[in-house]
């Protein structure tokens, strides 16, 4: 997992190298990652997994946000600093939990609570909202750094895109993991797809360079982390996988440092670690609680086979445990 989110973390730099628009750079990064879980599936036989599968509005959307998410911090890596796209994109977790407060009726909890102030002062450190000089001291003032305003909004955007992402995906649980990830794929080459043909883009700056940089960040970044993720997904809980991906934001930090000179004030390091802190002790906390609520069901089972005069009640506990709980 720390090998997939390094290379995850490396799609910005490279598009530093490509002179095309971060929509078509996302979109090739997009494909290759197709390809490479197309080959998987091939090699491990498993399209029979999509034997009896129902395509529903929830996992189309959860493939539209896929790819918009994607194209959106490609974008903004091209118009801000790397290290201000990756922490703008992790916003994505607290809108998720925010959705499933209202609509999935899921519990707001103290914790919840604190990662969301924590995710909002940060993001504010980071686009320069509440800033800090040794002249000035603590100021908050709208005055945006206009050299970097557009493309942290864009980011902002791609956090928004994450956070419905995310939301999607808790619908339709009963579908196969690989068949879930092989449709989000190929609904975000869709829709990115989609959005090439009336952007219509200009690549007649395209140098030799470009196209090769292009080839081997959508092979590195899109089927080698792919890869390692599938491999890391097999061995690691969901919540120890998530709370590694938050690497990534170190590893854009420090390209951005090293290649391009980038500056990082005391004030966007503080606001990037209030965003990681929020989103990790969010996905915590809800880790906790799913295995919880799975301790539970299991007891349940256990009861249930204890003698037949507790069938029926273990059978209305179950879905009673299940439905306080929506994943």
């Amino acid at each position: 997992m720390f090998l997939s989110s390094s290379l995850m973390g490396g799609i910005g730099a490279f598009a530093r190298y490509i002179e095309a628009p971060g929509i078509f750079i996302s979109f090739n990064r997009s494909f290759a990652g197709f390809i490479g879980m197309t080959l998987i599936f091939v090699a491990t036989r498993r399209f029979h997994k999509f034997k009896g599968f129902r395509l529903t509005p929830a996992v189309l959307l959860t493939g539209v946000f896929l790819g918009l998410l994607s194209g959106l911090y490609v974008m903004s890596t091209q118009m801000t600093t790397l290290s201000n796209a990756a922490f703008l994109i992790y916003t994505g977790p607290i809108y998720s939990t925010l959705l499933a407060t209202i609509f999935l009726k899921e519990p707001f909890t103290r914790t919840t609570a604190f990662s969301l102030a924590a995710v909002v002062v940060g993001c504010l450190m980071i686009i320069g909202v509440i800033n800090y000089t040794a002249e000035g001291g603590l100021d908050v003032s709208l005055s945006l750094d206009p050299q970097y305003m557009v493309g942290n909004l864009v980011a902002l955007a791609s956090g928004v895109a994450y956070g419905l992402f995310l939301f999607f995906s808790r619908y339709r649980t009963d579908v196969d993991s690989d068949v879930r990830s092989y449709c989000n794929f190929t609904f975000a080459i869709v829709t990115l797809g989609v959005i090439l043909i009336f952007m219509r883009p200009d690549l007649s700056e395209m140098t030799t360079r470009g196209w090769l940089t292009l080839v081997v960040a959508a092979f590195v970044t899109g089927f080698g982390a792919f890869f390692f993720l599938t491999v890391a997904s097999r061995i690691l809980l969901a919540g120890e996988l998530a709370t590694i991906s938050y690497q990534e934001t170190i590893m854009a930090t420090l390209l951005g440092m090293v290649l391009f000179s980038e500056p990082l004030t005391l004030m966007q390091a503080l606001g990037g670690a209030l965003i990681i802190t929020g989103g990790v002790s969010q996905i915590l906390f809800s880790t906790r609680r799913n295995n919880g609520q799975d301790k539970e069901v299991s007891a349940v089972s256990r009861d249930d086979a204890t003698g037949e005069d507790d069938d029926q009640d273990a059978v209305t506990k179950a879905p009673a445990v299940l439905s306080q709980h929506p994943r």
